[in-house]
């Protein structure tokens, strides 16, 4: 199966520094599942708290230019580690920065799915992040990527992905607010995004983070649009037990 992956801010940072620890397991995870037969694809965030973490910075910037500035730094670093970490499993990796405007042409689209193709069938994983040193109108006004949830949506729907993977620090879509409301239940199974499902998404965010679970169900939208399905889950437990539902999870079913 081809599997897009979508890491979040919430995961792979631990207040202004990366989650080195957490990064590395999830990477053993990963590759074992490309040693399946899975085809991988990853759209992780972290660039600026991997900048944070050079600069000695515990707050993310509101400046414009600093967040680009933090981002350029932070990508150095965040692909290193991926780099060093799949190493040892026998997988490179290669990195792909996009923005919005590169979904917008039909030959830009085209040249995105023949490198991610290419990259594939040679068994590098291409691992996806916003280009926030260009992009700077989705740093200034509303992130279009929303944390890398939309970025993440439309890259498995360009890939022909089997299924579309998001990992946060919750177990999935709750009727109400988990981190304020204990008694708050996980849906697991989704059948249809209608305005009840819409309404139980929560818009808190991780404060190094954009998006939050409103993003992650606009992102299930638009796989389901393509006929893939999302599961969105807490990244604190294997991939393999996600996907063989042995956790709570929330599956988006296409239909």
């Amino acid at each position: 199966m081809r599997i897009c992956i979508k890491i979040g801010t919430a995961l792979i940072s631990r207040g202004n520094r990366l989650n080195y620890r957490w990064l590395k397991g999830k990477v053993r995870e990963i590759a074992a599942l490309q040693k399946q037969g899975n085809e991988i694809i990853i759209v992780s965030s972290g660039a600026v708290a991997a900048g944070m973490e050079i600069t000695g910075q515990t707050v993310r910037p509101t400046d414009v230019l600093r967040v680009q500035m933090m981002s350029g730094m932070g990508q150095i670093r965040l692909m290193k580690y991926y780099k060093d970490y799949f190493k040892p499993h026998g997988i490179h990796v290669a990195q792909i920065l996009l923005t919005h405007h590169n979904f917008a042409s039909k030959n830009e689209e085209a040249t995105i799915r023949e490198i991610v193709e290419a990259y594939l069938r040679e068994g590098v994983i291409p691992i996806v992040n916003e280009n926030d040193m260009i992009n700077k109108e989705e740093v200034e006004l509303d992130p279009v990527f929303t944390d890398n949830d939309i970025l993440a949506a439309l890259v498995a729907t360009r890939v022909d992905a089997g299924l579309l993977l998001i990992l946060t620090d919750v177990d999935g879509l709750y009727q109400g607010n988990p981190k304020q409301d204990r008694m708050a239940k996980l849906v697991e199974e989704v059948e249809l995004i209608d305005r009840r499902i819409e309404r139980m998404a929560a818009r808190e965010s991780n404060p190094l983070g954009l998006g939050g679970m409103a993003s992650k169900v606009q992102a299930a939208r638009m796989a389901a649009g393509r006929g893939i399905d999302t599961v969105v889950a807490n990244g604190r437990y294997p991939v393999g037990e996600v996907l063989g539902d042995r956790v709570p999870r929330t599956r988006f079913h296409a239909g």
